[in-house]
């Protein structure tokens, strides 16, 4: 889980590109999936703490989102 600080300012959470914003519907549920995982993978990698720990998390991630919404991520 990404920190996101309460009240104020800072945590991972708030660099995220979709933080704040509408969603994007143009995009394909696989699409959205992979680019918000992209884009968490990216700030931990320029902050250094990129890991097996984080990987092995985003996996994680995929998997749980293409168990619970099964046939929603197939290409």
């Amino acid at each position: 889980m990404m920190e996101h600080l309460y009240p104020g300012m800072g945590g991972r959470h708030r660099q995220t590109l979709s933080y704040g914003q509408s969603p994007n519907l143009s995009l394909s549920p696989r699409q959205a999936l992979a680019r918000e995982v992209w884009d968490v993978r990216s700030i931990y990698r320029s902050q250094k703490l990129y890991n097996l720990e984080i990987k092995r998390s985003l996996q994680q991630v995929i998997r749980q989102n293409k168990l619970r919404w099964q046939g929603i991520f197939d290409k």
